[in-house]
């Protein structure tokens, strides 16, 4: 072989072996990657309890049942700075909070404590009765200061006794009922005593939202919705 034929066949066997050495390089440092990403540090601590809720109507009313169970393998200790275990929170369409069940209820303000232990389930049932048919978004948790176990789902209201409506307000008849135009027609509803207290706040010929219920007899509004 010519001299000059030799050289040209060493080079080109370094450039080949120079490019076959990033190659494994660069795919080693790929695999890197992937194995950090599929091992994030979050999967290396493990959950300690399940929440879970169960929802229904019945009679009216919506009945969450929340669950929380320790899979902990040992036991857990619990304060709670009242006499209430858990709470929630209702949402509606936009976000805006609803409801609180701590914001209803009396509770004892001594702190308490207990031991969960493992396999062991925390049950605590709320029945809601005065949502309007609607859709909603509820928070559940514990109350706990070491674990709130948060759940947080759709709710869907469809037999509740109370309804969202809008109209004009047209003029009030007597203190204790008032006409709104809906959609054309001229419609009188009674009031309720949060709903006289809120009349201040409303002018004639404005569009209102409201909520109210509904018999044989006549409607009632319960309340209204302001901004």
């Amino acid at each position: 072989m010519p001299f000059n034929k030799m050289i040209i066949v060493l080079l080109v066997g370094l450039l080949s072996a120079c490019g076959t050495g990033n190659q494994i390089n660069a795919n080693n440092g790929v695999m890197k990657k992937e194995v950090a990403a599929e091992n994030p540090m979050q999967n290396e601590i493990a959950a300690k309890v399940h929440p879970s809720i169960e929802m229904m109507e019945e009679n009216n009313s919506t009945i969450i049942n929340y669950k929380v169970k320790n899979i902990s393998g040992g036991p857990i200790k619990l304060s709670f700075t009242s006499g209430l275990q858990a709470d929630y929170i209702v949402y509606d369409e936009k976000g805006k909070k609803v409801k609180q069940y701590s914001d209803e209820v009396m509770s004892t303000q001594a702190i308490t404590e207990m031991t969960f232990d493992n396999n062991q389930e925390i049950q605590n049932s709320f029945t809601i009765s005065d949502l309007y048919n609607g859709t909603y978004k509820i928070e559940v948790f514990l109350t706990a200061e070491e674990e709130q176990a948060k759940v947080v789902m759709d709710l869907l209201v469809e037999k509740s006794l109370f309804t969202k409506a809008s109209g004009v307000f047209t003029g009030q008849i007597d203190p204790h009922s008032f006409e709104v135009d809906i959609k054309g027609e001229k419609v009188a509803f009674q009031l309720k005593e949060e709903a006289i207290q809120q009349m201040s706040s409303l002018k004639d010929g404005s569009e209102i939202w409201f909520v109210y219920t509904e018999n044989e007899i006549q409607k009632t509004i319960e309340k209204f919705l302001l901004e």
